[in-house]
Order: structure tokens, then sequence, then C-alpha cells
């Protein structure tokens, strides 16, 4: 799979093979439901199927070789899948003027000022410890 092999491109060889299967699987079944007696119609029948399984046994082939290609070209690196989009460098950014100013605000004291800690609080909690403890 080259670089600069459009993911486009593979999406439509995908769905062409995926199309493939099925207009082969239904033509297998078409096939069978036909009711024949004379021995030249169910020749005929029989080489009507083995083309159609030929036929899907080479999209399934197509398949698996696309799917091996894109792992091949992952592990090789060649597969852009770190890449980040504009929506990515946008979020990373804010996650971390958001971190800044949660640091800011931990540095600051701002935390206790919200969360105050009396001596009822710390009681309680010292019960609750000797109470898990029993």
């Amino acid at each position: 799979m080259d670089k600069d092999q459009p993911l486009k491109h593979v999406h439509q060889r995908v769905n062409n093979d995926v199309a493939e299967l099925l207009k082969r699987y239904e033509n297998i079944m078409a096939c069978a439901n036909v009711e024949r007696t004379s021995h030249a119609a169910i020749a005929a029948e029989s080489t009507q199927i083995d083309v159609e399984v030929n036929a899907i046994v080479r999209a399934a082939e197509d398949i698996l070789s696309l799917t091996r290609s894109m792992k091949e070209a992952w592990l090789f690196g060649t597969l852009d899948t770190l890449g980040e989009s504009s929506q990515d460098v946008e979020r990373n950014e804010k996650l971390g003027e958001d971190v800044k100013a949660v640091e800011k605000a931990v540095e600051a004291g701002a935390l206790q000022k919200l969360c105050p800690e009396d001596e009822n609080t710390k009681d309680n909690e010292l019960e609750k410890g000797k109470r898990k403890e029993n």
C-alpha cells in the first residue's frame, strides 16, 4: 500500500469486493432454487456455481491482500495512523491550557477554598477508617 494511496481508493476497493461477494452469493442461491431434472441443466448449473465460487474466492483474496498490505504499511510506518487533524491539535492545546490552569489553582490553594476541611470532616473520616478496620 503506497503512502500516497488515498483512503477513498481503499474504501472503494473494499466496497467493490463486498458488492462482488454479495452478487456472487446471490447468483449461487438463484441457481440452487431452480429445480431441473435433465443432466444437461444440472451440468450447466454446476458449471455456473463453480464460476460463482471462483469469483467469491477471488474477491475474498483481494480483501485479504488489501488487509495484508495495510498491516505491512502500518508495521513499517508508511501508514500514517498517528497523524493529527486540526481538531486533535486544537483539543490538545485546550487540554494543555486546562492542565496549566488547574496547576495554578492548586498552587494558589483554590482547592482548599472550595473544599475546606473542618474538624468534623476529619473526625468522620477517622471514625469510618476505624469501622473498616473492625
